[in-house]
């Protein structure tokens, strides 16, 4: 693992999804990363986050420009920064993740309401686009 200091390169120990992949892989951070061309060349294991809405399509673009050939894809809530769920980017588990984990929280009244309308909307599209649209995004792949 890079050090946090380095350009681009971001170490971020408590990343749940550095756990799926082996000692050495280089996390790039693409909202703050200038280099693209700076990795090694040879097999290396590449994790590309984003923290912005519809980043679905700017990290396969990414993956592609680096020569990274994406293995997994995530979707991590509520942010990158403070992980608390990182559901594979698939149909069945962002639809599990809709009808069978997320719920309004207990104890908030005043915004029960228009929360428990924006779930129930969220529950009716369809996972493509609620996949697309979540800002927290991370690509685990590898660069042959």
């Amino acid at each position: 693992m890079t050090s946090a200091k380095s350009v681009g390169r971001v170490a971020r120990p408590g990343s749940p999804w550095l756990l799926l992949c082996p000692p050495g892989t280089v996390t790039i951070d693409v909202r703050t990363d200038p280099v693209r061309a700076g990795l090694a060349s040879g097999e290396l294991p590449v994790v590309l986050v984003d923290q912005r809405l519809f980043s679905r399509r700017r990290l396969r673009k990414t993956a592609r420009e680096l020569g990274v050939v994406v293995e997994r894809e995530f979707v991590v809530l509520p942010s990158i920064e403070r992980p608390m769920v990182v559901i594979d980017d698939t149909a069945e588990a962002i639809r599990h993740f809709w009808t069978a984990v997320a719920t309004v929280p207990p104890g908030v009244a005043v915004t029960a309401l228009p929360a428990s309308a924006l779930l129930g909307l969220v529950r009716l599209l369809p996972w493509r686009l609620t996949g697309a649209a979540a800002p927290g995004r991370v690509v685990v792949g590898r660069r042959p």
